[in-house]
């Protein structure tokens, strides 16, 4: 990260503690985390819970809920403990405007209209982009009035968009410092150093705009999807033909931002 953001104790301390439990408990499913079962999912969930992290992300400043959903998109963390992220709610919730996801494993719904319990919405599952995630298109719902605020939503999927955008960033340049072509590492040519540094700059724009000045969410939202989209694209084409492939998590990342991007659409 380029930006430099004021930091504290709490927040430091919650990103230590968030960073030991990925590194024992998620880490170790690599480029398979599609492959982990709903149990190990919902056993993730009530760790990130017992771990304070939900409560965190609702009493905490908006500065500071953005760094951890960022951490949150980074980490290629289950959808359910992403959405929950969104609202930091410490329960299984779905979210989104026309399409939302994760509504079997969830216990309600939000949308701009309001929040439901997910037995009063009537819902079509669809094909998902992202094969970890189950997606569903609203038909109608029973909603109630809620306090949640949809702005704030938006800017934290934000933040999780470009958490996967800098995830993706990040082995690209170590893939190009250890990947040697012609005899020199492929960092070294300007196609790609460019490219990276374009990219770097990209992603740390948009934040500025969600860290510094978060007042037009959904154009932050539009700018930050625009952004990972590009970068993460960017990286698979430097990575050769094993960015093509499901050795690397590349993919995983492209195929979230771009469910999160149809969640979000407006």
């Amino acid at each position: 990260m380029i930006l430099d953001v004021e930091t504290n104790e709490d927040l430091e301390l919650v990103k230590n503690s968030f960073g030991e439990f990925l590194i024992r408990e998620w880490s170790k499913y690599g480029a398979k985390k599609h492959e982990v079962s709903r149990d190990k999912i919902m056993e993730t969930f009530s760790k990130v819970k017992d771990l304070g992290i939900f409560q965190f992300i609702k009493e905490t400043s908006l500065t500071n809920a953005l760094l951890i959903n960022e951490i949150i998109g980074e980490n290629l963390l289950p959808g359910i403990i992403a959405f929950s992220s969104m609202l930091g709610v410490d329960y299984p919730v779905s979210v989104g405007v026309n399409y939302v996801a994760e509504v079997d494993k969830a216990e309600v719904i939000v949308t701009p209209k309001g929040i439901s319990n997910k037995n009063d919405v009537s819902v079509e599952e669809i094909e998902s982009p992202d094969p970890s995630v189950r997606a569903y298109k609203i038909n109608e719902g029973k909603w109630r009035q809620s306090d949640v605020d949809f702005n704030k939503v938006i800017l934290l999927a934000s933040a999780q968009i470009i958490g996967h955008a800098t995830a993706v960033l990040k082995e690209t340049v170590e893939y190009s410092k250890n990947r040697i072509a012609f005899g020199k590492p492929i960092g070294s040519y300007q196609a790609i150093k460019h490219r990276i540094v374009d990219d770097a700059l990209g992603i740390e724009l948009v934040r500025s705009r969600y860290l510094a000045n978060p007042t037009d969410p959904i154009r932050i939202f539009k700018h930050a999807y625009k952004k990972a989209f590009k970068t993460i694209l960017n990286s698979i084409q430097s990575h050769g033909g094993i960015g093509f492939t499901a050795d690397l998590d590349l993919h995983l990342h492209l195929k979230r931002v771009v469910l999160l991007e149809k969640l979000f659409h407006q």
